[in-house]
């Protein structure tokens, strides 16, 4: 965690920009106050990094003319805009990267001049405190009330500036009546929210779109489980969700990439509006993928060794060290591990580790955790797997990530999601932040979970 005090500390917004390139896959920025595109809009455009923002609508004018210009003269479904009404926060969430929370709006004074005050928090940081999940539902809120930039809502922003720099004296009456417009949804705030509620709205949002994607991957593996359509070395008798998982995988790596990033935001873009036919032409080139193929490898050997693992009979009984090779063959903690300081995981000193050590020492600081006084990973897993009805393991990898007393420490939302599919490949796909970038690139509207 770094704190963000200006000219106090001399650490400012800046400096996360000339770093944050290389991680992120996406911007999203929630900042009342904007009047400079150079800021943040130009740095998202130049490095071609999708960005979703959500502005200030009021009276005043709170997001300049000249930003909401450049925003429609784009014309980018990578490039988007929206305005709410009370809203007044200060959060950019570089994807992959991390998040700045704190009071700056994108001013030339704010992040430059004013004394301001913030915390940015990398994208390990976040997912080990489970505060990923609630900047999730911070977004999907605000989105919930906000109206997106069209030519007519900008006609009536311009028109109103311009009466604004006529006026030396706001005119109580004309303002009211410029908030009267019905273009932007009439939005109380969240004051109303009790803690108790505004829980149970986060859980069952959780709810909603996690089995909503499990759905959608389900009804993929339907389709590639047809005789023509799965590749040579896939048996018929495969889970249909570690085959979806492997199809999915394949895709993301090979279809995605634009050089060292995976571009899924521009190829969701481009697909969203017809999702079923870019299913169709990943099948077609899914069907010829050769048996020598990592996804041959993972599914036909390695997905059988992890459910044998997660069986219920053996999963409280796991060694350390078996712990560690089973860990190590979760994409979502190797990706944690690779990411994760040093200090995090428990390895000492500077030098540079490479993955299979990162891995084993993630690995054995969950392992160890009661020792530690924190939660037993095994215990909590077999809760999240076998303790109670089958169809109620959304809800309880819910409780696991929300419940001080279940959450493991230092494994996420996707680690777990895959490890359910890994476990229950014939009732649950695995689901990872792999797994929901390969499914928006195919065009669908879903959450990337990470950590």
């Amino acid at each position: 965690m770094e704190l963000l005090l200006n000219g106090i500390n001399g650490n400012y917004l800046r400096n996360i920009l000339l770093n944050a390139v290389e991680d992120t896959d996406r911007v999203d920025a929630a900042v009342a106050y904007a009047t400079e595109n150079d800021l943040l809009f130009d740095w998202c455009w130049e490095n071609k990094l999708p960005l979703r923002f959500w502005g200030r609508f009021d009276e005043q004018v709170p997001v300049s003319i000249l930003i909401l210009e450049r925003f429609l003269s784009r014309r980018s479904g990578r490039y988007t805009c929206k305005l709410v009404r009370q809203f007044h926060p200060k959060v950019i969430w570089w994807r992959g990267f991390g998040a700045y929370i704190g009071s700056a709006n994108l001013t030339q004074s704010a992040w430059w001049n004013n004394v301001e005050a913030g915390v940015f928090l990398t994208e390990d940081e976040l997912v080990a405190s489970g505060h990923d999940l609630q900047l999730e539902q911070f977004f999907a809120e605000i989105e919930t009330h906000a109206a997106p930039l069209t030519q007519e809502l900008f006609d009536l922003i311009s028109a109103r500036n311009k009466e604004l720099t006529r006026r030396k004296i706001a005119q109580k009456a004309a303002d009211e009546a410029f908030t009267a417009t019905t273009l932007v949804p009439h939005f109380r705030g969240l004051a109303r929210s009790s803690a108790k509620s505004a829980g149970e709205q986060r859980k069952q949002a959780f709810l909603n779109e996690w089995n909503s994607t499990l759905q959608i991957i389900r009804d993929i593996s339907v389709k590639i489980s047809v005789d023509g359509n799965r590749p040579s070395w896939v048996s018929s008798t495969a889970p249909l969700g570690a085959h979806a998982d492997q199809f999915l995988h394949a895709h993301y790596y090979q279809n995605t990439f634009d050089g060292r990033r995976a571009d899924f935001e521009t190829h969701f873009g481009r697909n969203r509006l017809d999702p079923d036919t870019a299913v169709e032409t990943a099948i077609r080139w899914w069907q010829k993928r050769p048996d020598s193929s990592d996804e041959n490898r993972m599914l036909n050997k390695t997905a059988p060794a992890l459910q044998r693992a997660f069986a219920e009979d053996r999963l409280k009984r796991l060694t350390e060290n078996e712990f560690i090779q089973v860990l190590g063959k979760i994409h979502a903690t190797r990706e944690f591990a690779r990411r994760a300081p040093n200090r995090l995981i428990g390895l000492k000193g500077d030098r540079p580790y490479d993955i299979p050590e990162k891995v084993d020492a993630l690995a054995r600081h969950i392992y160890r955790a009661p020792n530690r006084g924190g939660v037993s990973a095994l215990e909590t897993l077999s809760y999240i797997l076998y303790d109670g009805r089958i169809e109620d393991v959304p809800v309880r990898l819910w409780n696991a990530i929300v419940d001080p007393k279940r959450k493991i420490e230092l494994i996420g939302v996707s680690a777990l999601g895959e490890i359910v599919g890994w476990a229950l490949p014939d009732r649950y796909p695995p689901r990872n932040g792999r797994t929901s970038k390969a499914l928006r690139s195919l065009g669908y509207d879903v959450t990337v979970h990470v950590g």
